[in-house]
């Protein structure tokens, strides 16, 4: 298990170096809270989730500074680092944006601490974002091994359960409520009948007992805590069953042009993680949502679904379909604070049916229209592409007062080095 340290923060000290060692945060999407902390802001006493507004008054006494969410970097940041893991160790699964999972099993011969020492020298050598290494024989236990190469071995960062006095010592000082695969709730009623940490949740010797209280996930949890591996490596992600797309906006709005142009940039966003995993949507949902904390106006939520006729992964009938449900659901004068769509009762594209009283032509003709537009945006930026629909204002996007540049991925936001 490899797990990038404080993600979000180490990416953005990478390029701005007078931020290290400082106390800092990295906002939420309309900078709402705090969604990832440097150890310093912990140590300050900053949880997971502190409001913005909770927030101001430790920036003004120079104790913390904070970012807005720079996803365009993190992501390029990521692939760096999972590209570095690929020279040394290939088979590899992208967990998250942070986290990936290597199969080591034909390293066998190797010695695998000096390995992983070499390899996270190397990624902050050539990224910059320090890492933590967690070895073990199942995907639970390496991490558990990382959780406690964090806590326990910060000077090397690596974590290898190689032993039995290891992996005891390891699940010894684990929480259940940090078990990988518990969740807050089966560790309430874990806690309840005591037991409190991973060593003691492993020490039960009744499986029947497990699958009962803990459904097959708490089993597999047990299971992997005791060394036997029953979860698979994913090296590709399974199909989606569902797509959402849905983005809070920066400021409330009542104009509906406003909302239908953030819909259609939504559904645009969509359609093309339809046709690249060859799916049409058989159904297709919009909401629409006022802010939880109005106080003016009645809170009001709505969505409308509807069921299409001929499946379909082309855009622009999927803007279509989805301007007439936002129909249904708009009224005037709520301050609408966020918009999204939700494409579900997906099916092969392969297993599509021709249908008599349809321009079956025309329908390839616009698939591989927008099947060109995909590739086009993937070579020169998203949205490069686009339908008129969507407007070009963007008066509804996210509010990033605090955002950095895009360091890697905008030729005219690259860093300039001058000298006198």
């Amino acid at each position: 298990m490899i797990d990038c340290n404080n993600f979000y923060v180490s990416c953005e000290r990478v390029f701005q170096p007078e931020l290290r060692n400082k106390a800092g945060v990295v906002l939420s999407n309309n900078d709402g809270c705090a969604i990832a902390r440097s150890q310093e802001a912990k140590d300050l006493g900053v949880k997971m989730g502190t409001p913005y507004f909770e927030l101001e008054k430790l920036v003004e006494q120079g104790k913390l500074w904070f970012r807005s969410s720079n996803y365009t970097l993190y992501q390029d940041m990521m692939r760096r680092v999972t590209g570095i893991v690929c020279e040394m160790w290939p088979e590899m699964e992208i967990y998250s944006i942070d986290e990936s999972f290597v199969d080591l099993s034909m390293f066998h011969a190797h010695d695998l601490e000096d390995m992983a020492t070499l390899l996270r020298k190397r990624i902050l050598q050539q990224t910059g974002i320090p890492v933590c290494v967690g070895i073990a024989p199942t995907r639970t236990l390496a991490k558990v091994a990382n959780r406690i190469a964090k806590k326990h071995f910060k000077a090397t960062g690596v974590c290898v359960l190689n032993s039995p006095e290891r992996t005891l010592f390891a699940l010894e000082n684990l929480p259940i409520e940090d078990v990988w695969g518990i969740g807050p709730r089966n560790a309430a009623k874990l806690i309840k009948i005591g037991i409190q940490t991973a060593k003691a949740f492993a020490d039960v010797n009744n499986y029947e007992y497990i699958h009962q209280r803990f459904t097959i996930t708490g089993l597999r949890t047990w299971y992997e805590l005791n060394g036997r591996s029953v979860l698979s490596m994913e090296y590709l992600p399974p199909d989606k069953k569902g797509i959402c797309t849905g983005r809070s906006f920066g400021e409330k709005t009542d104009n509906y042009q406003v909302i239908e142009d953030a819909l259609c940039a939504f559904v645009q966003n969509s359609a093309p993680k339809l046709r690249a995993q060859g799916s049409l949507c058989g159904q297709l949902q919009v909401f629409l949502q006022t802010s939880q904390f109005e106080v003016v106006h009645k809170i009001k939520s709505a969505a409308h679904h509807m069921d299409l006729a001929i499946p379909t992964n082309l855009t622009q009938e999927l803007i279509h379909y989805a301007v007439q449900c936002l129909k249904r659901i708009y009224r005037p004068g709520y301050p609408y604070q966020k918009v999204g769509v939700f494409m579900t009762k997906l099916s092969p594209a392969s297993a599509g049916q021709m249908y008599l009283l349809e321009d079956n032509e025309r329908r390839d003709k616009m698939l591989k229209v927008s099947k060109l537009a995909d590739k086009l945006n993937g070579l020169m930026g998203k949205d490069m592409v686009r339908f008129a629909a969507m407007g070009y204002d963007r008066q509804w996007k996210m509010r990033q007062g605090y955002l950095s540049q895009r360091y890697t991925t905008r030729i005219d936001e690259v860093l300039r080095v001058g000298w006198i």
